[in-house]
């Protein structure tokens, strides 16, 4: 299970709702077994899908985990929140879709397993997907301890595939995407439990690194809003002495002419990427910030193509 693929609709990942961080683990470890190919076969409110404690241990219960002892009476509290769980999702034409995230739960106690359905006008942000959805591996974030943690990593992803590499936010409208909209009132609260606690938690058990800075008040104390800067680790040799990604460098990379010969035949460049060298640099500055790990020709990873610094200089 913890290579399966969690694929949700961008506008689940957007909606709002509010969960512990078992809650959560228990929903994505369904959402894992779902095909949500086109042609996959039809899953309906009727459908099953059953994950033990065991598989909510070997899952999430790293070295974050204090409390293993009592992952039996964790996951009967997470099916008994789950089935309370209302999912609000904006909707085009400014409507407002409200619903049940399930439609029925059995807990069996003498195995430790939970059996989950899902609700009926959830299932078309699980299945059937053709475009505008966001997918990672389960086992990305096993090591991630909270729930803030958790949605600001499906955020990331979904914004770098939409080839966004940053973020600003008011407080509000941060707030609002993180699902904490009605909570912490102070600054101090929302930085300290929230923002630094995600981003820290981010850096240090996943792919991703992710750096905040924060906009003051034109006049007086206190703060209006932030911006998210994030990257793949493995782009960290392309960064700026601040440690966010330098665009200098991507776009050094991208004009090699070596660069150019060893990956056009790269499997995410378009046919006319393919063709034209102004299409290809435009597409690769891209696919390097969403896939750094696919240029892994012997001895032509990307900072091979970066300018060499003289000695002394």
């Amino acid at each position: 299970m913890e290579n399966n693929l969690v694929v949700q609709s961008n506008d689940l990942i957007l909606a709002t709702y509010t969960m512990q961080k078992t809650d959560k683990e228990l929903m994505l470890a369904c959402i894992s077994q779902i095909d949500s190919r086109p042609d996959a076969p039809q899953v309906t409110q009727d459908t099953e899908f059953k994950v033990s404690a065991d598989d909510i241990k070997s899952l999430f219960f790293g070295k974050n985990s204090k409390n293993e002892q009592n992952i039996y009476r964790d996951i009967e509290n997470a099916s008994k929140r789950l089935y309370d769980v209302d999912i609000v999702m904006s909707l085009p034409e400014n409507k407002t879709l409200q619903t049940r995230l399930v439609s029925s739960i059995v807990y069996d106690p003498d195995n430790g397993e939970v059996a989950l359905s899902f609700a009926s006008r959830i299932l078309p942000y699980l299945t059937q997907l053709k475009a505008n959805f966001t997918k990672y591996k389960l086992l990305e974030i096993g090591e991630l301890s909270s729930i803030h943690s958790i949605r600001m990593y499906e955020l990331m992803v979904m914004w770098v595939n939409q080839f966004q590499y940053s973020k600003e936010f008011s407080l509000e409208e941060f707030k609002h995407v993180m699902s904490v909209k009605d909570k912490y009132k102070q600054f101090g609260q929302l930085k300290a439990r929230v923002i630094e606690t995600a981003i820290n938690d981010i850096n240090e058990n996943t792919n991703y690194r992710v750096s905040v800075e924060y906009k003051k008040k034109s006049r007086g104390k206190g703060y209006t809003g932030l911006t998210l800067r994030f990257h793949k680790k493995t782009l960290d040799k392309l960064t700026s002495k601040d440690g966010t990604l330098s665009p200098s460098a991507i776009q050094s990379i991208v004009d090699s002419v070596q660069f150019m010969n060893d990956y056009n035949d790269h499997p995410s460049i378009s046919y006319e990427g393919k063709q034209h060298i102004d299409v290809f640099k435009r597409e690769m500055v891209h696919i390097i910030q969403r896939e750094p790990e696919s240029f892994n020709k012997p001895k032509k990873g990307l900072e091979s193509y970066l300018p060499k610094v003289k000695q002394g200089s």
